[in-house]
């Protein structure tokens, strides 16, 4: 594996910080939550953290008095936390305590303050148990590496939509945002990079409240990191000061609404897009046979960094992938003769047999069964449907603006939109998405069109057609209204970052996604200033390569879609002068969801272009996701019908289960609750306190993309710099005046 793999850089991080405790002699159990237990064994095996402790435990589980162990906590700090860590104290449950805590910030201030407080690390029992504080460090892996180039932020959020687009969870983003910006620190810090930040910066485009939510990133991550360096003069490590300056893209969801629409036809994104078990649950349920000739039933989460055939396989054409696994059955049987009668052989039921009877090859037969089984269920899929042969032509075409494979004009999509809704073998999902493409391609139609293109689709309840409209409407608070008021109105234009490829093989895959070709130029410094300023720092004449010319700036690979024969001059052979230590590594984190086809791209663009791309989100948002998305930025849904993990977080009132409190010595519970009079060595009354921060904490997560504009009041809550950059938002009145357009079809 790649020495700048994720997944080996957070587990060679947290290893180390766990040994770096450990002193000769002593034995060790390491103390999880919910939290670090995601974080933990997403990088490194329970039996292979075995081997470094003695044993690992919950938190919050009932726990045996062991005071012959130290106990080092690997925990984030929250008020429900630090009182279950105090029911330890109290308890006497170890000899002593190393703390391994995620980092609080400052600003999370009912944490720190209660972090600092009497109550926790003032308490004179808990300052003898965890050394007087010097036990305690604060370790940057508050991020989920999820494969070698891909990472989430929270491993909780199903869908992050709703709270950057939602009007009603306006009170969160602020919170999401210091969350998002803590964990690239994290990222940042064990990568051992101080990067340039860009950020999307939208112009001249349909105003939408969250027009910049990727510069309030920014500004957040900028503040936080500069902090963390402040604190921390080792840091960037010095080696890493000998290479060009990494960068990190900060972007959000509005960039490109083509990519989480398109059928993909990649073997990864295609299994995670029609594959029913994989797109609703992230599983997939198949089933096998053994050696013994029984059939079971698998389960497969499809995250195994360690498998081969799918590191390999998943970013290629589903037909390219079924050549691929057939071909690697072949040989195995090929170069085992005596364990298999090939000539039975003839059809790839057949293959299939072989393999689950072939002896001695349990890891490679089990990983073959998988990935030809679920490419033939790919296969299956979409042969049922037709998607290849009718749905992505279509979508392909409205993607070229109109073009087909061949170059030619197609002036009837309207009318092959209609025969594809009447389709028997399209899913409602399929239609909708076909539908929503078809707006965007034609820069949005009339309320009318869309109800008549929703009956065609076929569904007769009243509520499931509301729902669909939704996602039509919705659209305007991604910075695209395509629902207009009526014909005359012009077609809404959105620059476009997407590129169109005619000289591929499959006429299916003509569509790359915006994030690749922005990070195309980025790389060469070409990258347009205006639509993706620099935050603060611009680069160094040292940082750029001296064969880049910085002033021939750009947004798009070309200057139309329909000149897609043009090859990019970043596909043509160039010197690679950098050696692998010194690779410059790119960021790009993209708010409110990132595709699979843009964590392809990373993949690709990684092997093309000899430097270390990533990218993040809180989320990897599958097609259905996108559209759930949609419906859940409506007015109509409320925080508490979110089911948003956040909102649950800021309104948590737990209180420590009781046992964590219960000597094993006596019959009796000990004293949780102390009077004011107190040496305030005891645990907090957590309910008032709870509830003091949820009303402090929600009154200062107040926050209106409204109020970053020329003609605003200065907001005191928001640093000075925004003020400074209003000159790119339009006036207040202009605003409104597009707003109100649209007030008639939310009533």
């Amino acid at each position: 594996m790649s020495e700048f793999n994720l997944l080996e850089l957070q587990k060679q991080y947290i290893i180390d910080q766990i040994k770096g405790i450990q002193l000769p002699g002593n034995l060790y159990t390491l103390i999880l939550d919910d939290k670090t237990e995601s974080i933990l064994y997403q990088v490194i095996k329970k039996e292979q953290l075995l081997r470094i402790v003695t044993s690992i435990e919950k938190l919050d589980d009932k726990r045996k008095q062991q005071t012959f162990l130290e106990a080092i906590y690997f925990i984030e700090p929250t008020i429900y936390t630090l009182n279950c860590v105090i029911g330890d104290v109290i308890t006497h449950k170890y000899r002593k305590g190393w703390g391994l805590f995620l980092p609080i910030l400052p600003n999370d201030n009912q944490i720190y303050q209660f972090y600092q407080s009497s109550k926790f690390l003032n308490n004179p029992k808990v300052q003898n148990y965890f050394d007087f504080g010097e036990n305690i460090t604060f370790i940057q892996s508050n991020f989920f590496p999820i494969e070698q180039r891909v990472f989430l932020t929270d491993n909780k959020t199903d869908n992050s939509m709703a709270i950057y687009y939602n009007e009603n969870c306006s009170d969160l983003v602020l919170a999401q945002i210091r969350k998002v910006a803590k964990s690239l620190v994290n990222l940042m810090v064990i990568t051992g990079e101080y990067p340039l930040i860009r950020f999307y910066s939208p112009q001249n485009q349909h105003f939408y409240k969250a027009t910049r939510l990727s510069e309030l990133i920014a500004d957040e991550f900028q503040n936080q990191i500069d902090e963390y360096a402040r604190n921390n003069h080792d840091f960037p490590p010095i080696e890493n000061q000998e290479k060009p300056r990494s960068i990190l893209l900060i972007t959000d969801r509005t960039i490109d609404l083509y990519a989480p629409l398109l059928h993909e036809f990649t073997y990864q994104a295609m299994s995670m897009d029609i594959v029913p078990s994989l797109e609703r649950e992230g599983i997939y349920k198949y089933k096998s046979e053994n050696e013994k000739g029984e059939i079971s039933e698998i389960t497969n989460s499809l995250t195994n960094e360690n498998d081969e055939d799918w590191i390999n396989l998943r970013h290629l054409h589903i037909i390219e992938s079924s050549e691929l696994i057939i071909n690697k059955i072949n040989d195995l049987i090929k170069n085992n003769p005596l364990m298999v009668d090939r000539s039975k052989a003839t059809t790839s039921s057949d293959l299939m047999h072989i393999v689950a009877n072939l002896k001695g090859f349990d890891k490679e037969r089990k990983q073959l069964m998988l990935h030809k089984t679920l490419i033939d269920e790919c296969l299956d899929r979409n042969d049922e449907r037709k998607l290849a042969e009718f749905a992505a032509d279509f979508e392909q075409t409205c993607c070229a603006e109109g073009f087909s494979f061949e170059g030619n004009r197609n002036k009837t999509l309207h009318d092959d939109l209609i025969v594809l809704l009447a389709r028997d073998d399209l899913t409602v999902n399929d239609k909708m998405r076909l539908v929503l493409i078809y707006g965007l391609y034609r820069g949005g139609l009339i309320e009318q069109d869309f109800m008549k293109l929703v009956k065609f689709i076929g569904v007769k309840d009243t509520q499931i057609i509301s729902l669909i409209s939704r996602c039509f409407y919705n659209l305007h608070k991604l910075g695209l209204p395509i629902v207009k008021s009526k014909v005359t109105d012009p077609k809404v234009q959105k620059k476009l970052f997407h590129t169109i490829n005619n000289d591929g093989t499959y006429n299916t895959s003509r569509f790359g996604p915006g994030i690749k070709s922005i990070l195309q130029y980025l790389i060469k410094y070409q990258l347009d200033e205006e639509w993706f300023p620099y935050f603060r720092d611009k680069p160094l004449e040292d940082d750029i390569p001296a064969n880049i010319d910085i002033n021939n700036n750009h947004v798009n690979p070309s200057n139309s879609l329909r000149n897609s024969r043009i090859k990019a001059s970043w596909a043509q052979s160039s010197t690679k002068i950098n050696t692998i230590k010194n690779k410059q590594r790119i960021f790009c984190y993209v708010a409110g969801g990132m595709t699979y086809s843009e964590t392809r791209s990373i993949y690709e663009l990684s092997k093309s272009l000899n430097k270390d791309f990533y990218i993040g989100s809180e989320t990897i948002l599958k097609p259905r996701d996108f559209l759930i998305g949609l419906q859940s930025m409506d007015k109509m849904k409320q925080l508490p019908d979110l089911n948003l993990n956040l909102y649950k977080e800021l309104t948590d009132n737990r209180e420590p289960p009781v046992y964590l409190f219960e000597s094993e010595n006596k019959n009796h519970l000990q004293s949780r609750v102390p009077s004011a009079s107190s040496n305030g060595s005891a645990t907090p009354t957590i309910q008032s306190n709870q509830n003091q921060m949820n009303q402090s904490q929600m009154n200062q997560m107040n926050i209106d993309f409204n109020k970053f504009n020329i003609n605003s009041q200065p907001n005191t809550n928001l640093p000075s710099h925004y003020q400074k950059r209003s000159s790119q938002i339009q006036p207040e009145e202009k605003k409104e005046k597009k707003t109100s357009k649209l007030k008639k079809l939310f009533r």
